[in-house]
C-alpha cells in the first residue's frame, strides 16, 4: 500500500497554526503540532480542517517545545479526540512512565484505534528497535512510530523490519534518513512526514511531490541515486526525475547521504538501486558506470 504523505505545521499564534493548516492541501493528512503555540485552540485548531489530523504535543523532553505540566498536556490531547481529531501522537516514554489513573496509558486504552504512540531516538541509543516496536504494539495503539537518528544510511534498515506488519511510521531523521521519507513506501511506512524543517530531515510536501516524485513510486519503481559531497543540497536528483517525468519512466532519484563506501552499498544492496552517481563524478567515470546500467537507465 503507498505511504501518505502528512504535512506537519505549526506557529506561534493560533492564526500562523490555521494559516499553515489551510495551506497544507497537496497533503494527505496535517499533523498540528500545537506545543509552542501561544494561547492554544483546540477546537479552533481542527474546525474546519480540510485534511485528517494528527494532534502532536511534544515535550520538551522529546523534542518539542511544551515545557508545561503533563497533566495539561494530556487534557490537549483529550480535547482533541472529543473534537475529531483522527489521530492524537502520545509518547513512548509517557505512556510507560504512566503510574496512575487518568495517565496517558489510560488514554491509549480507551482510545487505541486512534492513539499513535511513538518514539524519537535524538541520540542513537536504540539498538533493538524490533524489541521497542514489540513493547509500543503492547499497548494496544493502533499505530506506532519509531522516528530514530540515522548517522549512516544503513541506520535506517532495520525500520523495513519494524513495519514490516503494516502497523507503524518508521523515520530516519537527519540527512542520512532522508531516503526514508522519500522511500517511505519501499519501507513499509504508513505515512511520512514532510514540512519546512520541523523535524531533522523534513522537506516540504512540494518538492516531495514535484522534486522527488513522491506519489509514483511503487514496488517496480526503479531506484538511482546521487551520493557524495553535497547530494543533499544538489539538483542533480530532481532533474533526473524531470527526465524520468517526461520520458515516462518508471524511475526515482534520491539524494544518498552515505557515510562511506560500505555503507552506501550496503543500502544499495537492501534496496536493490539500479544504479548511483557521485555528485563529482567525472566523465569518464559516468561513462564507465552508465556502460553498466540497464537500458532503461541509459
Amino acid at each position: 500500500m503507498p505511504s501518505l504523505l502528512c504535512d506537519t505545521v505549526t506557529g506561534g499564534t493560533m492564526a500562523e497554526l490555521l494559516a499553515r493548516r489551510d495551506a497544507a492541501s497537496a497533503a494527505d493528512m496535517v499533523e498540528l503540532r500545537l506545543d509552542g503555540v501561544a494561547g492554544v485552540d483546540v477546537a479552533g485548531a481542527l474546525g474546519g480542517a480540510r485534511r485528517p489530523a494528527v494532534v502532536t504535543c511534544r515535550p520538551v523532553w522529546e523534542g518539542g517545545r511544551f515545557d508545561g505540566r503533563e497533566g495539561d498536556r494530556r487534557q490537549l490531547l483529550v480535547e482533541a479526540l472529543a473534537c475529531g481529531a483522527e489521530y492524537v501522537d502520545v509518547e513512548w516514554r509517557a505512556v510507560r512512565e504512566d503510574t496512575g489513573l487518568g495517565g496517558f496509558g489510560d488514554l491509549v486504552r480507551a482510545h487505541p484505534s486512534r492513539v499513535v504512540v511513538s518514539v524519537h531516538d535524538f541520540e542513537g541509543a536504540l539498538a533493538d528497535l524490533c524489541g521497542q516496536a514489540r513493547m509500543m504494539r503492547a499497548t494496544g495503539a493502533a499505530v506506532i512510530k519509531v522516528a530514530i537518528t540515522a548517522h549512516r544510511l544503513s541506520d535506517t534498515l532495520p525500520l523495513v523490519d519494524v513495519a514490516r506488519a503494516g502497523d507503524a511510521v518508521v523515520i530516519g531523521m537527519g540527512d542520512a534518513g532522508v531516503p526514508s521519507r522519500l522511500l517511505a513506501s519501499r519501507f513499509g511506512s504508513r505515512w511520512t512526514y514532510a514540512g519546512a524543517g520541523v523535524a531533522p530531515g523534513q522537506i516540504p510536501v512540494s518538492r516531495m511531490i514535484e522534486g522527488f516524485r513522491f506519489r509514483r513510486i511503487g514496488p517496480s519503481t526503479a531506484l538511482y541515486g546521487v551520493a557524495g559531497d553535497g547530494a543533499l543540497q544538489s539538483d542533480v536528483p530532481e532533474r533526473f526525475n524531470a527526465a524520468f517525468t517526461a520520458a515516462g519512466v518508471d524511475a526515482v532519484c534520491v539524494p544518498l547521504c552515505a557515510a562511506d563506501t560500505r555503507d552506501l552499498d550496503a543500502f544499495k544492496s537492501a534496496f536493490g538501486f539500479a544504479g548511483v552517481v557521485g555528485t563529482r563524478a567525472s566523465d569518464a567515470a559516468v561513462a564507465r558506470l552508465v556502460a553498466a546500467w540497464t537500458e532503461q537507465a541509459r
